[in-house]
């Protein structure tokens, strides 16, 4: 038994024309212009929030050192984080688990946090209730300990 054989005039209709590779190419042009600015609008904004909600994680767990230590804890800000000072921020720093070697809850991000620093005292309320500004870039957030010593991004 003999196979038979493809026709020679077989026309080959497997892959896309090129106008519609034309116009798939644009269509992703134009959705690539208008996703663009958007796309670089949103970094700084999401960089500021993951800063400030890493210094709130910050002086939370500052709140939870006072409670379980039994003392006040002042949440300092220097460079590169903070520093949990025992007291009214005039005592020695708190060294624990989280901290480096120089005694400072580090901060990761590229943001820049100026404000009062807050104090929380052994029962987990805030003495000094304070607003840290938090920013990268042009974009600014805050950060609210309020005297409940509840920590909170508005």
């Amino acid at each position: 038994m003999s196979t038979p054989r493809p026709s020679r005039n077989h026309r080959w209709t497997a892959g896309f024309s090129l106008p519609e590779l034309v116009a798939s190419a644009g269509l992703i042009g134009v959705l690539a212009t208008v996703a663009l600015p958007m796309g670089l609008n949103y970094l700084p904004a999401a960089q500021a929030r993951s800063g400030a909600r890493e210094i709130q994680a910050v002086l939370m767990q500052a709140r939870m050192v006072a409670i379980s230590t039994r003392q006040s804890i002042c949440a300092q800000p220097v460079a590169g984080g903070y520093q949990y000072l025992q007291g009214n921020c005039g005592g020695a720093p708190w060294m624990g688990p989280s901290m480096n070697a120089s005694g400072v809850a580090p901060v990761s991000s590229n943001v820049v946090a100026s404000g009062v620093a807050p104090i929380f005292t052994p029962f987990g309320t805030a003495s000094v209730p304070s607003v840290v500004s938090v920013s990268y870039g042009a974009q600014t957030l805050t950060v609210t300990v309020q005297p409940s010593g509840q920590v909170t991004i508005p």
